[in-house]
């Protein structure tokens, strides 16, 4: 049996020409997810035609995941962090797990209390999408994917095994009982492009792993790994517990429709991304107004602010940026919401807006459910 910690060991820098390149995919990956989405909404579950488009969108997440693995190397250092419910993060991804034909029995058990810690949503998000997808591919005949949540206190020794100061932590764990790993494997699956099967699963060499540990330890958490072959393995993901809230005042909700707001004004230089986030917003319920540059947005917010309960804004347009315009709507209305849409990573001007008062970001491309989800967050702060 073993039970093992590991110490950091992240890959060199790449090229900052890596981030432009996951910018200019996503974009493509954006309008594609987008139609895709509003394709689906209008297909009956029972259309021949349904599981083709779901299909579609599967392979998109897929050329995501690998944008974003460009715009990580690229943008490694850069965090934005929120206060975050570690349970309602697990939700999500749950929520949107593909379990169909993989004989898989999900079993998930979440913290009856609201477990906050001050992270950077997305980055701990892919830590958990690498560990479970990779839980789940050790169950190749099927299994058992179990989810825990609670909080947990490290003392003395306790927090001194850990590496990590005394205090309050969330604990989240991932159990799967696939073909586990020996000792020696375990010494191994945090470098770069490391698999522990190379002949039945030699395209999964890659750098989830490599990631989800340096986020983490980013966040001053740590990955605690136990595994034993042919049991199974289990990954503890601790993170400093920054507050514990019975009720954050957020109803579940149906998370297909909007009517939170009368009005969005959706911001972006692409004609494209602009049709389609229209009929996604009209979709979901609200009324849209559009604008493909800052100063067409400044224009239409002085004139509708007072129906105007949102704005989605870009970041790179030409005249104007996202930064520009957000500090010029900020001069109209200093309480205004806006939402970031970008293909980049959060890079420093992005920084700046959030720092301005920016209620959060989200990553192209997106489709219905995510954008959805995003609007109704921001209602709520």
């Amino acid at each position: 049996m073993a039970h093992i910690q590991l110490k950091n060991e992240i890959p060199n820098a790449v090229e900052a020409i890596t981030g432009g390149i996951a910018h200019d995919f996503n974009i493509l990956l954006s309008e594609i997810k987008s139609r895709a989405s509003l394709m689906m909404n209008s297909v009956e579950p029972s259309d021949p035609i349904y599981q083709h488009i779901k299909e579609i969108n599967n392979s998109i997440d897929k050329g995501s995941e690998m944008a974003n693995l460009l715009l990580c190397l690229a943008k490694m250092n850069e965090y934005y962090t929120s206060s975050i419910d570690i349970n309602r993060l697990v939700r999500n991804i749950v929520e949107n797990l593909d379990m169909k034909g993989k004989k898989i029995v999900l079993d998930v058990d979440l913290d009856p209390k609201a477990l906050i810690v001050e992270a950077d949503p997305d980055k701990i998000n892919q830590v958990l999408a690498s560990i479970i997808d990779n839980a789940m591919d050790a169950m190749p005949k099927g299994g058992k994917l179990s989810i825990r949540t609670e909080s947990a206190a490290f003392l003395n020794g306790t927090a001194d095994a850990y590496g990590l100061s005394t205090g309050f932590f969330v604990k989240l764990t991932i159990i799967d009982t696939g073909i586990g790993m020996e000792k020696g494997q375990l010494k191994s699956i945090f470098k770069p492009f490391y698999s522990t099967d190379n002949n039945n699963y030699p395209k999964k060499k890659g750098l989830g792993l490599t990631f989800a540990r340096e986020i983490v330890e980013n966040h001053d958490g740590v990955i605690d790994v136990w595994s034993y072959p042919n049991t199974g393995s289990s990954f503890s993901v601790i993170l400093p517990l920054k507050q514990a809230i019975d009720d954050l005042g957020i109803p579940a909700g149906d998370e297909k429709l909007g009517l939170w707001m009368e009005s969005v004004l959706l911001v972006d230089d692409d004609e494209k991304i602009l049709s389609v986030g229209r009929k996604i917003c009209k979709s979901l319920g609200y009324s849209v107004l559009t604008a493909a540059s800052g100063k067409k947005a400044i224009s239409i917010y002085k004139k509708e602010k007072n129906r105007i309960s949102l704005v989605i804004l870009d970041m790179i347009m030409p005249e104007m940026n996202g930064l520009e315009t957000f500090l010029e709507l900020k001069k109209i209305n200093p309480d205004i919401k806006v939402l970031l849409s970008t293909g980049y990573s959060i890079d420093e001007k992005a920084q700046e807006m959030l720092r301005q008062g920016c209620k959060g970001y989200l990553l192209k491309p997106y489709n219905t459910f995510e954008l959805s989800h995003k609007l109704k967050e921001i209602l709520f702060i």
